[in-house]
C-alpha cells in the first residue's frame, strides 16, 4: 500500500510508452504497405506498356547509342542472360535453403516442417535475415520447452549450413551462365545490396556484367592491328630542319 501511488504512476508511464510504440509501428506498417501497393501498381502498369511497346522502346533507346548493331546485340544479350541467371539462381537457392531448413525442423520434431520449409524458401530472397525469421524463433521455442539438444542442433545446422548456401551457390550459379568470376559476382551482389537494398541481388550483377561488356567493347574498339602501333624512328640528325626548335 505505501507504494501504490508510485506503482500506478509507473504503470501509467509504461502503458503510455507501449501505446506510443504500438502507434508508431502501426503507422510504419501502414506506410510500408501503402508504399508497397503503390510500387506494385506502378510495376504492373509499366509492364503493360513494356509488353506491348517493349520492342519499339528498346529500339528507340539503342538507336541513340554510338554502337554497331553487333555491339548493341551483345549488350542486350548480356542483360538478358544475367537477369535470367540471377533469377534462376535466386530460385534454386531458395529451394535449397528451404529444403535444408525444413529437414532440420523435421529431425527436431517441429510440426509442419514442409510448410515452414516453404515459408523459408520464400523468405530466403530477403538479404541478411531471410530464413532466420523462422528458424530463430523455432530455436527459442525449443529451448523454452526444455529441448536444448534439438535447439542447439537446429541453430548450428541453420546458422552454419543453411546460412552459407547463398554465399556458396550464388557465385557459381550466376557466374556459370554469365561467365563472370565468382569473386566479381560476390562483389557485385554485395555492392548492389548496399546501394539498392533487396533489389540489388538482381541489379548488382546486371550492372557489373554490363560494365564488363562495355569495357570489352571499348578494348575491341581501341585494338589496333599488329605493326600499326610502330612509329617511325626519330631522326637525330642535327641538320634536320624538323628538329630545329628555332624554326
Amino acid at each position: 500500500m505505501p507504494w501504490w501511488d508510485q506503482l500506478k504512476e509507473k504503470a501509467g508511464e509504461l502503458a503510455g510508452k507501449v501505446g506510443g510504440f504500438v502507434a508508431r509501428e502501426l503507422a510504419n506498417f501502414v506506410q510500408a504497405t501503402a508504399g508497397f501497393l503503390l510500387l506494385l501498381f506502378v510495376m504492373l502498369y509499366a509492364m503493360f506498356y513494356f509488353l506491348i511497346e517493349g520492342r519499339a522502346i528498346l529500339d528507340a533507346t539503342l538507336r541513340y547509342t554510338p554502337l554497331t548493331d553487333d555491339d548493341r546485340a551483345r549488350l542486350l544479350g548480356t542483360f538478358t542472360s544475367v537477369s535470367r541467371a540471377t533469377l534462376k539462381g535466386t530460385l534454386v537457392i531458395g529451394i535449397v535453403q528451404g529444403g535444408l531448413a525444413g529437414l532440420a525442423f523435421w529431425v527436431a520434431g517441429i510440426g509442419g516442417a514442409v510448410f515452414w520449409g516453404t515459408v523459408m524458401a520464400v523468405l530466403s530472397i530477403i538479404p541478411g535475415v531471410g530464413t532466420a525469421l523462422v528458424w530463430v524463433p523455432a530455436v527459442i521455442f525449443l529451448a523454452l520447452n526444455g529441448q536444448v539438444g534439438p535447439a542447439v542442433g537446429v541453430a548450428l545446422w541453420c546458422g552454419l549450413i543453411v546460412g552459407t548456401v547463398d554465399n556458396v551457390l550464388r557465385p557459381r550459379l550466376v557466374g556459370k551462365d554469365t561467365e563472370m568470376p565468382d569473386l566479381l559476382v560476390m562483389l557485385y551482389t554485395l555492392g548492389g545490396l548496399a546501394l539498392f537494398g533487396a533489389a540489388g541481388i538482381l541489379v548488382g550483377p546486371i550492372i557489373g556484367a554490363l560494365y564488363i561488356t562495355v569495357w570489352k567493347l571499348w578494348g575491341s574498339a581501341m585494338d589496333v592491328p599488329d605493326g600499326a602501333a610502330e612509329t617511325k624512328p626519330l631522326n637525330r640528325d642535327p641538320d634536320d630542319a624538323s628538329l630545329n626548335t628555332g624554326g
